[in-house]
């Protein structure tokens, strides 16, 4: 069963539009790099973004958002703990 880890994301007013797209470009980069129980990659898609200028009337403050598709639930664990992903929370404490 097909996962979608789901983040949203408040900016802080000090984040500069280069923070952002290297939060962007990091997110990015972990896809094929963290393993899943089964599969040596399983986060297989990443998408990371804005919302939609027509929606941002709902975004109840949040600026950006990422979706992490993962192949079962069981990778999950596996993506929060691997350290790809401990490097980009850590990349995310400075914006958000």
């Amino acid at each position: 069963m097909t996962v979608y880890h789901i983040v949203l994301f408040k900016l802080k007013p000090s984040a500069t539009k280069e923070q952002v797209s290297e939060l962007k470009d990091a997110a990015n980069s972990m896809v094929g790099q963290i393993p899943g129980w089964s599969n040596p990659k399983s986060l297989t898609k990443m998408e990371v973004g804005p919302p939609l200028e027509s929606t941002a009337s709902r975004a109840k403050g949040f600026d950006y958002g990422l979706i992490a598709v993962l192949e079962k639930p069981e990778d999950v664990k596996v993506y929060a703990e691997h350290p790809v992903h401990q490097k980009y929370v850590v990349l995310t404490a400075r914006c958000v």
